[in-house]
């Protein structure tokens, strides 16, 4: 009874995930040290000890004949490391899944050391406490022997040894990918991450390549979708965004679904548009209930003379059962007759038509309300019952019904403009302008939005006209419902002319641990290295530049979308 208990004394440490520590021998009593506190057993209690620190444990044989087998802490950890698989999905050649036999509970951090230096090394501590552990490692650099630490630590963190592992990965020979040039980079500054970058491809038809690249100008990370057989037509336009709990999810155009895949790119769920009557364009969002807000075209949808309506509906499908929660018909909001045919500049693609008036780029949620971008409409919130709240858009060509939703312009000093020329777009002045062709709207609050303002065809002239020159910007501007007024609170990007111009997609993004904001105009931009796109992380109250990169791709189509995120999702 007495030996019986001693040994249920000992192993409630053991099923805490305690490691001992040490064990001396006294002269009545063998007393252990595990990390959160001692216990003492009675030398006649216990028959003989054998300390097997090379493997982490100690083998406690006591007086009735009973085992135990006490993990402590030891010497050399590379015991644990029972297999390392190299892009174990097929699609992620800068990834790895180390499995793991951990002396006792306890949690893995990983540290990929960086090629040039500390700025590159990548760290992160996996949530996965069981002694067997499939590590995920990620930010391996390509053509490399990555040098891996794996860090054995305690629930809390505390470290308890480590081991060191070395993956050699293979040169990255991707046919027509993105080229790009970093030109500065303020790490201290800087929002921690990486950049991923949804690389629509080399056209719609093409497959889709998402990557990452560190703040040294490496790519870390990428998922080569050609290799799958359910993914290798992914055609994702805005691109992959990270849902709450640490997937991607994207908008499928060449085959009219929804996919969520994970950080390797294996194919976790796939949603079916087409059989709901829609085909999808443009962005998916994760609204704060978990259901899906989708940009689509109604496949129903026609004109009175029977030719397709298209990009000019928003559904809200429910994850866990595929079934469609609502759609709003954006015809019922505004007007679909409040559109310019395309000059004799303009390129016919590049204009609106009767079929594609209204052009909606972007859904978010403002508050408990909707948000949307509409490149040939302006800015527009809406309630989840459909009706209208605000526009922002120069009010030329909006007719009598909506007037009382047309915010009035208020400048960066405070000052209400009353010049009609402003107020209809036909000018701009110093401290405000509308945005044209609007992408990425971003709620900072209730009554703050941030978006970029592409500048296609900025104050009703053509971008192809001659002498005009264009460009792109992010703007904030505040809303007040009570006075009807928008104000322009700042804006960042005509200092760039056409090196930061980009007619279509494009994207901004508050960064929430820095209050920095990224301005990523994506497609025909001019640079140092070719026509591309560039990422640039502002200051936006110093407007000091921490951080650019330009990118070029032979299309010149070089993201729909850049956004900076961690690279490892918190889940895993």
């Amino acid at each position: 009874m007495i030996e019986n208990s001693s040994k249920q004394a000992l192993e409630e440490w053991v099923d805490k995930g305690e490691l001992l520590l040490d064990m001396t021998k006294g002269k009545e009593n063998y007393v252990f040290n595990f990390e959160g506190g001692a216990m003492s057993v009675p030398l006649l209690e216990i028959a003989k000890v054998e300390p097997q620190l090379e493997r982490w444990q100690t083998k406690v044989i006591f007086s009735d004949g009973a085992e135990l087998t006490v993990p402590t802490k030891g010497t050399n950890l590379d015991f644990i490391v029972e297999g390392i698989k190299l892009n174990p999905s097929g699609l992620n050649p800068l990834a790895a899944l180390v499995n793991v036999w951990l002396p006792t509970y306890g949690r893995v951090k990983i540290t990929v050391q960086g090629r040039h230096g500390e700025n590159g090394t990548i760290t992160h501590w996996c949530q996965d406490g069981k002694p067997r552990q499939a590590v995920p490692v990620l930010g391996l650099y390509a053509d490399y022997e990555n040098v891996v630490k794996l860090t054995f630590t305690s629930m809390d963190g505390k470290e308890r040894g480590s081991t060191i592992i070395r993956i050699r990965t293979d040169a990255l020979r991707i046919q027509d990918f993105p080229k790009w040039k970093q030109i500065k980079a303020q790490p201290q500054k800087m929002e921690p991450g990486v950049t991923l970058v949804n690389y629509p491809g080399q056209s719609e038809a093409d497959v889709s390549i998402p990557y990452m690249i560190d703040n040294e100008g490496e790519i870390r990370w990428l998922l080569l979708f050609k290799a799958s057989s359910q993914l290798q037509k992914l055609s994702f336009s805005i691109g992959l965004k990270r849902t709450k709990k640490g997937t991607f999810i994207a908008g499928d155009q060449s085959q009219p679904r929804i996919i969520e895949v994970d950080v390797f790119g294996n194919l976790l769920q796939q949603w079916d548009l087409k059989k709901l009557g829609y085909t999808f364009h443009h962005e998916i969002t994760e609204a704060a209930n978990g259901n899906f807000l989708v940009n689509v075209s109604k496949s129903s949808a026609k004109l009175n003379n029977g030719q397709p309506r298209i990009n000019d509906y928003i559904i809200e499908l429910d994850p866990l059962t595929g079934g469609l929660v609502r759609e709003w018909d954006l015809a019922d909001q505004l007007d679909t007759t409040r559109y310019l045919k395309p000059d004799a500049n303009t390129p016919a693609e590049f204009g609106p038509s009767a079929s594609n008036w209204a052009h909606n780029n972007a859904i978010g949620e403002i508050g408990n309300n909707l948000l949307t971008t509409l490149r040939y409409q302006g800015i527009s919130s809406f309630d989840r019952s459909g009706n209208l709240r605000w526009i922002i858009s120069p009010h030329k060509y909006w007719g009598l019904a909506y007037q009382s939703y047309l915010l009035k312009p208020i400048d960066e000093s405070g000052n209400m403009i009353n010049d009609p020329a402003v107020i209809n777009g036909e000018a701009r002045t110093s401290g405000f302008d509308w945005s044209w062709g609007p992408h990425s709207p971003v709620a900072l609050a209730e009554d703050r939005i941030l978006v970029f303002d592409n500048g296609y065809n900025r104050n009703w002239i053509s971008n192809f006209a001659p002498g005009v020159m264009s460009y792109s910007r992010v703007v904030e501007y505040k809303i007040d419902l009570t006075k009807k007024t928008v104000q322009q609170i700042w804006s960042y990007g005509e200092e760039w002319g056409t090196q930061g111009f980009s007619q279509a997609v494009s994207g901004v993004q508050y960064l929430d641990k820095t209050g920095n904001v990224l301005f990523c105009p994506g497609m025909g931009v001019s640079t140092s290295i070719g026509s591309g796109g560039r990422v640039v992380e502002i200051n936006p109250k110093t407007k000091e530049v921490v951080y650019e990169l330009e990118i070029v791709v032979g299309s010149g189509f070089a993201f729909h979308r850049a956004t900076r995120i961690s690279l490892y999702p918190e889940y895993l």
